[in-house]
């Protein structure tokens, strides 16, 4: 009896859909189709050709390319903006009239009962940065960090995505010839079981019910493990279409093979991962910004040096214009102030708690990054070993397969002639066709765990063509 109910629900499990939340259009609506979201001819594509389009077109990419260009325009307002801290004002208003001179005034304090007439004012005033103690240069260093830290966001999500294709490409792969095999089983095995009808039918002494039925169950058992290939290449082509855009996703019709590749020793693959992770390279840029962070907390403890400038005018026209500098005219005035100005913030004891609190988030970004490492150790171990393992697997199950098949050909020619039992039928066809699909589900796990450690180590483990089958016809 072939069993495929494991290898079924593992490559269900291994090759699953891919989670990313996609988004819906309001029911009723199309959005129009971008230069590259227009549908490609309807012919097949290889991984790397689904992998370009889902570059091309994934939202993420789109966003973190976005974010990118936020942070770029942070670092420019660091840049500039400490220059431009300059504030603007104009007033309009109604004031009473008022007459006489710096000695003199018929008028009282308050000239209630005077003629009321408009008035206006405007000025400006800031100031520009001298020296602030490193703050300056520490903003710029932050704003820095903040776009390293989006680059190496993009590089996550380009792996991840490309990761993401490559399992659903080998995923439909899997399944398509999972089919194969499983109709070339179900031929045979139809054949077998037609034939031992016609047979009971005439009352042949030399069959037996028994054997009809063991070969009923094993198509029966057949059939239904083609349901779960048809809902495995389904799920797979439907991620490849909503990640690449490319619809219908059509593979070239090539048998599944292991892919050529150049891996180097574990521990070397251990150090790339952690030299090239962008994971890692985040948390740097993190260290850098809190760094930074940390200057601008302890020169909180000195002041600021700034030259300060400052101009204003007002007119009112009904009250007297006194001409003379000694004498403050709230309604007619015009003055400019330029000077060196120590600004300073007196908040000692909350400057002490903020640089305590920006050293203590420099030593978790230590302790994270350290975890981190050991993470990266941890996944790029388990990776290497299970890409050890289904290498030895292929070997085993390729041997397993050559050698089965001869005894499924034998069994069935001897069942053909009648020198051999339904029940050996049975066992050779479970067999053969056991030892193919497992041979065929370590490929595709030794593929995707090929993807996997190109994903761990951020580094190439196969050329981009390199991925495509070998002397394979499309």
């Amino acid at each position: 009896m072939v069993r495929f109910c494991a290898l079924a629900v593992m490559a269900w499990t291994m090759l699953g859909v891919v989670t990313h939340p996609v988004a819906q259009e309001a029911p009723g609506t199309e959005a129009p189709l971008a230069v590259d979201e227009r549908p490609l001819p309807a012919r097949p594509h290889h991984v790397d050709e689904f992998a370009q389009s889902a570059i091309l077109r994934y939202p993420g990419l789109k966003a973190t390319s976005s974010d990118i260009d936020a942070a770029q325009a942070r670092l420019s307002e660091a840049k500039l903006s400490p220059f431009m801290q300059f504030e603007g004002q104009a007033r309009f208003f109604m004031a009473p009239g008022a007459r006489g001179t710096t000695t003199f005034s018929p008028d009282p304090q308050i000239p209630w009962a005077n003629r009321w007439g408009p008035g206006g004012e405007v000025g400006i005033e800031g100031g520009i940065p001298i020296y602030t103690f490193g703050k300056y240069r520490a903003g710029k260093k932050a704003a820095r960090a903040g776009i390293s830290a989006a680059e190496y966001e993009r590089d996550r999500t380009l792996s991840r995505v490309v990761f993401d294709v490559r399992r659903a490409y080998f995923g439909t792969q899997l399944s398509l010839d999972l089919q194969a095999m499983l109709t070339e089983g179900k031929d045979k095995l139809r054949t077998a079981v037609d034939k031992l009808r016609a047979r009971l039918e005439a009352d042949d002494p030399r069959v037996k019910q028994n054997d009809y039925w063991r070969l009923v169950s094993a198509l029966s058992e057949i059939e239904s493990r083609e349901s779960e290939a048809l809902r495995l290449e389904a799920s797979a082509r439907a991620a490849l279409e909503i990640l690449s855009g490319i619809k219908p996703a059509i593979v070239p019709e090539c048998p599944l093979q292991t892919v050529q590749s150049e891996i180097v020793e574990l521990s070397e693959q251990v150090e790339l991962a952690i030299e090239s992770r962008p994971e890692v390279h985040q948390l740097e840029a993190a260290r850098s910004a809190k760094d930074a962070n940390l200057v601008v907390k302890r020169a909180g403890y000195l002041p600021d040096i700034i030259l300060a400038l400052r101009a204003s005018f007002a007119r009112t026209p009904g009250i007297t214009d006194i001409q003379n500098p000694f004498v403050i005219d709230r309604g007619n005035f015009a003055g400019a102030f330029a000077g060196l100005v120590a600004r300073w913030k007196l908040d000692f004891g909350g400057t002490y708690a903020r640089v305590k609190a920006a050293k203590a988030e420099i030593e978790s970004l230590k302790s994270k990054t350290e975890e981190a490492e050991l993470g990266i150790a941890l996944e790029v171990t388990d990776l290497y070993e299970q890409l050890q393992d289904a290498k030895r697997r292929v070997a085993s199950w390729s041997r397993s397969e050559r050698e089965s098949r001869r005894w499924y050909v034998s069994a069935g020619q001897g069942y053909e002639v009648g020198t051999t039992s339904a029940r050996e039928l049975v066992d050779a066809i479970s067999a053969y066709f056991g030892a193919r699909a497992k041979r065929l589900t370590a490929t595709a796990e030794y593929n995707l765990a090929i993807a996997g450690l190109e994903k761990a180590t951020n580094m190439p483990i196969v050329s981009e063509k390199g991925w495509r089958p070998v002397d394979c016809e499309e």
